[in-house]
């Protein structure tokens, strides 16, 4: 679904690049103070699983019912922070495309006749085919709707396209059409207890159950948060604590040289 933002959240202004939306004035005063941490977080699945509405209600925008295909990945900040910290956290979340609506536009220079489609050029979309999404990124939330089975499969396949260093939230959604489930919960969990996943400080996967017409699950996901931005917390002093090693050796060689001129 495509994502209009109140005026809480602010309107993208001309000068934004596509997909990306406008910071909130709340959030820019927020910002102002400094920003300690910046996480990513990113939103992925099958099309029609609800994503966009997702990135909608994290924004606090309400449910709208009409599924618009979103063209390219959309990115925008919401409101979070880690409750044992007063660091400014900037959550920029991610609305991902896999495949995207390429567009036409027109050539400056017109090499054939006024009319020609020759004089069109295609745009690249900003979709996950040009862009890494998984560069940089802190959490993923995989969305599936509990209804189409093929999205449970879409996103099977796509836990093993993700580093396993990143933590991963497993969305179930449309809960609140329970009486068409075709996707069992149980099957989710078997899949996330023999899912092995390989390679230094892997990541844990998680699962929980949405609506995004009643916003069920959404507390869930603001504390799934907290996994991503611990770890991202702990890298960050991990790398202050080497780099304060590495100049306290160097400063202990400056100080031995001097000793010895002296």
């Amino acid at each position: 679904k495509t994502l209009t933002m109140g005026n809480e959240q602010g309107k993208a202004s001309g000068s934004m690049p596509a997909g990306v939306q406008a910071i909130g004035q709340r959030l820019q005063r927020r910002f102002a103070k400094g920003v300690q941490y910046n996480m990513k977080i990113i939103i992925k699945g099958d099309r029609n699983t609800g994503k966009s509405c997702l990135l909608r209600r994290l924004q606090g925008g309400a449910f709208v019912e009409q599924y618009i295909p979103t063209r390219e990945i959309q990115v925008a900040n919401i409101q979070w922070n880690y409750r044992a910290t007063d660091d400014i956290v900037k959550v920029d979340v991610w609305d991902v495309v896999d495949k995207g609506q390429k567009k036409k536009t027109r050539n400056s220079l017109k090499l054939y006749n006024e009319g020609d489609p020759r004089n069109a050029s295609e745009d690249v979309s900003l979709d996950a085919e040009f862009v890494d999404v998984y560069k940089g990124t802190h959490g993923v939330v995989l969305v599936l709707d509990i209804t189409k089975n093929w999205t449970w499969t879409y996103v099977q396949k796509e836990i093993a396209q993700i580093p396993s260093n990143i933590p991963v939230l497993i969305l179930s959604n449309f809960r609140d059409m329970g009486e068409h489930r075709v996707v069992r919960s149980e099957e989710i969990q078997e899949f996330i207890e023999e899912t092995k996943r390989e390679g230094e400080n892997s990541a844990d996967i998680y699962h929980a159950e949405s609506s995004m017409k009643n916003a069920f699950g959404l507390k869930y996901l603001y504390k799934f948060l907290n996994v991503p931005f611990l770890k991202l917390q702990r890298d960050t002093l991990c790398q202050l604590v080497k780099r304060n090693e590495e100049e306290m050796t160097v400063w202990g060689l400056i100080l031995v040289e001097c000793e010895s001129k002296t």
